[in-house]
């Protein structure tokens, strides 16, 4: 098993092989806009990085937006107490559960869609290298190599890193 390290990119996404050994991916997205075209040929990154895209899912952008909305309807609602006086109600228990807990809200939300994010960028990245039959780590190409009969997955010569390549959907970019 060689040492072999993955091209250096932006943002390193981590995640586990088919025996549970912790990896870095390479960004597929990111070595296309850069030019780096030494580990995967032209042709095969330019579909790969296409189908992967360039950042998160749009869901995770609605739910983000939500937070982001509520985060400012609290907001909005405690300035304009700040400014309203002499209606007689009092927003003092209120006020003093609203600025922890939009505080809070706020931070949750951007730390959770973050780490989202790269969870399900993190998964996108295998699912498409392993269709187009390479090493999500290295990007050496997979094709033709059996695999292991103990527990089915396909070891890839260059890193040592095992994967499931998925029986019946395959795409031959080369």
């Amino acid at each position: 098993m060689s040492t072999a390290k993955p091209v250096e990119t932006e943002e390193v996404y981590h995640d586990c092989d088919a025996r549970g050994r912790r990896v870095a991916l390479l960004d597929p997205f990111s070595l296309h806009v850069l030019h780096r075209h030494d580990v995967i040929p032209p042709e095969c990154l330019g579909a790969i990085a296409k189908q992967i895209g360039p950042g998160m899912p749009r869901w995770q952008y609605r739910g983000y937006l939500t937070c982001v909305i509520l985060f400012f309807g609290c907001l909005t609602f405690l300035i304009v107490r700040k400014f309203v006086i002499g209606v007689g109600l009092s927003f003092d228990a209120l006020e003093r559960v609203l600025w922890p807990l939009n505080i809070a809200l706020f931070l949750f939300s951007g730390v959770m869609t973050w780490r989202g994010a790269r969870r399900a960028r993190s998964k996108r990245v295998i699912a498409v290298m392993l269709q187009f039959r390479r090493c999500p780590h290295c990007g050496y190409d997979l094709r033709g190599l059996r695999e292991d009969p103990a527990d089915g997955a396909t070891v890839c010569p260059e890193c040592g890193c095992a994967w499931r390549l998925a029986a019946g959907k395959t795409t031959d970019a080369r």
